[in-house]
C-alpha cells in the first residue's frame, strides 16, 4: 500500500507541475499581463487577470512578480507589493527559463511551474503558479480511498460470483474434484482407444462428436485423414439418410469402406431431451472369428457324438452276431473295423502335426460317417509345417467347404456318397482339393459364388462362409478358387503359400 500511495504521489506531482508550467506560460504570454506592466499600479489590472483564472483552475497560488521579485498579484490581497518568498526565480529571470520547482513559500510547500514574462527580448518579470503539496496528499488519499471502497466491492461481488460459479460448475459436475475429473477423463479416453468396438458419436446436428481409433480405422484405412479432421464431420457421409433417419437400430449388417460391419443405434438422451446419437460397430468378420470358433467346439462335440453313434451302431452289429453265434464273423467284423480305424488314424497322425487342423478332418470324417456319406484321404503330403495365421484360415476355409459339401451330399439321392480331400506339398504352396460326387454348383452361380449372400442353399442367412473364406485366406496371400475336378459334383482348391507369400 505504502508503494502504492507513492507511486501515485510521484505521478501526480509530475503531472500537476506540468500543469502549473502550462498555466504559467499561458499566463506570462497574455498580452494583457505584458501591457499592465507598463501603467502605474500594475497590480490593480493583474490581480483582476489572474484571480478568476486562479479560481476557474484550482491553483492554491499564481503570483505575478517585477524583476525584483515584488508581487502584483496573491490569493491573499495583504501579501501584495511583498517580495515572493522560495528563492527560486532566478532561473527564470536571470536565463530566461521556464521550469517546474518544488519549495516551501508563504502558504506552505507547494509544486510551482514558473515562466519569465518578456518584452521585447528583455525580461520584465514572472509567473508562479503552485499548488500546495498537503492539498495533493489529501486528494491522493480521497482517491485511494475511493478505489480502496471500489476494489472491496468489486473483490466481494467477485467472490460471491466466483462461489455461485464454482456451485453450480460442481452441480454441472456431479460434484467432482478436478483429480477426479481428470481421472475418469483418462479411463474414457483409454476405454474409447482400448475398445475393438467402433464408436461414434454425434450431436443434434448429426456432426461428429467423439471418434474412437477403432471407429477411425474402419472408416478411413488408408488414413487420408487425421482422427481429428473427422471431428464435425456430418454422419451423412458415413451413413445413408434412412440409418441416420432411425432413432434404434439393432444389429444390421452393412458394407462400409471396404468392411461388412454390424451397426447398432440408440439416442443419447438429457433429462428427457435428445441430444444426439450413438454409433457402435464392428467388422463382421471379426464377430465371425467367434462363430467360427464355437463352430469348431460344436464339430468337436458332434464328432464325438458321431463317433458314440457310430460306436453305437457298431456293437449293435456285434451284439447280433453273437446272439446267433456267428462267432467269426464277429471276430472279423472287429478286426475289419480295428484295422479301418487304426489306418486312418495312423494316416492322419504321420501326416498332420497340426492338432486343430487333425481334429477338423477327424470331426468331419465322423460326421460324415454318421450321415452315410465317405470322406476319402487320397493323399496328405507329410510334415505340413503351418504358421499361427495359416493354420487359423485353413481351418475356417477348409471346415467351410467341408461343411458345404456335407450338407450338399446329405440330402442327395444317391447310396454312394464321396467327398475326397488331398493336400499336396508343392515347391512354394501347399494344395487342398476338396471335391465330392453331390449335385455341384450351378452355372449361373459359377462366377459368383464367393460374392457375400450368393448360396446353393435355401435361407435368408446364407452365402457368408466362402465369402469369409476367400478373405481370410488373402490376409494370408493364399486363395481359394472353384475348379473342375474328376468327381461328378463341386471342386474347391485351396491354396497356402510357404513363407507368407504366394509365387
Amino acid at each position: 500500500m505504502y508503494l502504492l500511495q507513492e507511486h501515485i504521489r510521484e505521478t501526480t506531482e509530475k503531472q500537476i507541475g506540468v500543469e502549473a508550467l502550462n498555466i504559467a506560460k499561458t499566463i506570462a504570454s497574455m498580452e494583457e499581463i505584458i501591457t499592465a506592466f507598463d501603467q502605474e499600479h500594475p497590480s490593480e489590472s493583474i490581480q483582476l487577470i489572474v484571480e478568476p483564472l486562479r479560481q476557474e483552475v484550482d491553483a492554491a497560488f499564481i503570483v505575478v512578480g517585477n524583476v525584483e521579485g515584488v508581487r502584483y498579484s496573491h490569493p491573499s490581497e495583504d501579501k501584495i507589493g511583498h517580495k515572493m518568498v522560495g528563492g527560486d526565480n532566478d532561473a527564470a529571470l536571470q536565463n530566461k527559463q521556464a521550469y517546474i520547482s518544488k519549495t516551501i513559500g508563504s502558504l506552505g510547500e507547494s509544486i510551482r511551474g514558473k515562466a519569465p514574462i518578456v518584452l521585447d527580448d528583455n525580461i520584465i518579470g514572472v509567473v508562479s503558479v503552485g499548488f500546495l503539496t498537503a492539498h495533493i496528499d489529501t486528494t491522493i488519499k480521497e482517491h485511494i480511498y475511493k478505489w480502496l471502497q471500489y476494489t472491496i466491492m468489486i473483490l466481494f461481488i467477485g467472490i460471491l460470483g466466483a462461489i455461485a460459479i464454482s456451485i453450480y460448475i460442481k452441480k454441472l459436475l456431479f460434484n467432482m474434484e478436478p483429480i477426479h475429473i481428470a481421472k475418469l477423463y483418462q479411463q474414457n479416453k483409454v476405454i474409447l482407444e482400448t475398445t475393438e468396438e467402433g464408436i461414434l458419436a454425434v450431436n443434434h446436428l448429426n456432426q461428429i462428436t467423439t471418434i474412437n481409433k477403432s471407429a477411425y480405422e474402419m472408416l478411413d484405412s488408408t488414413h487420408n485423414q487425421s482422427i481429428c479432421e473427422w471431428m464435425g464431420t456430418k454422419v451423412e457421409h458415413i451413413f445413408t439418410p434412412e440409418i441416420v433417419a432411425q432413432e434404434y437400430i439393432h444389429n444390421l449388417e452393412l458394407s462400409l469402406d471396404e468392411n461388412i460391419i454390424i451397426l447398432n443405434k440408440a439416442p443419447l438422451v438429457e433429462k428427457k431431451r435428445k441430444i444426439g446419437s450413438l454409433y457402435t460397430f464392428r467388422k463382421k468378420i471379426d464377430i465371425q472369428k467367434v462363430i467360427d470358433e464355437l463352430k469348431q467346439v460344436k464339430q468337436y462335440a458332434n464328432m464325438q457324438r458321431a463317433y458314440t453313434h457310430e460306436f453305437a451302431n457298431k456293437l449293435h452289429i456285434i451284439l447280433g452276431l453273437l446272439v446267433h453265434k456267428h462267432y467269426h464273423q464277429a471276430i472279423d467284423f472287429i478286426k475289419e473295423e480295428r484295422n479301418i480305424q487304426l489306418k486312418n488314424q495312423t494316416f492322419l497322425n504321420s501326416n498332420i502335426t497340426a492338432p486343430i487342423l487333425l481334429a477338423l478332418i477327424q470331426g468331419k470324417m465322423a460326421e460324415a460317417a454318421e450321415l452315410g456319406i465317405k470322406l476319402e484321404l487320397k493323399e496328405i503330403s507329410p510334415s505340413i509345417q503351418l504358421t499361427k495365421p495359416q493354420e487359423d484360415a485353413i481351418v475356417t476355409a477348409l471346415g467351410n467347404v467341408l461343411q458345404n459339401a456335407i450338407e450338399s451330399l446329405k440330402n442327395w439321392s444317391s447310396s454312394n456318397k464321396v467327398i475326397q480331400l488331398s493336400i499336396n506339398d508343392y515347391k512354394n504352396h501347399y494344395l487342398m482339393e476338396i471335391q465330392d460326387n453331390g449335385p455341384g454348383i450351378d452355372n449361373n452361380l459359377y462366377d459368383k459364388i464367393f460374392t457375400k449372400g450368393v448360396s446353393t442353399k435355401e435361407g435368408l442367412d446364407r452365402g457368408h462362409g466362402l465369402t469369409i473364406s476367400k478373405k481370410i485366406l488373402e490376409k494370408i496371400n493364399g486363395d481359394i478358387i472353384l475348379d473342375s475336378g474328376d468327381l461328378s459334383g463341386a471342386c474347391f482348391l485351396i491354396i497356402v503359400p510357404k513363407g507368407g507369400v504366394l509365387v
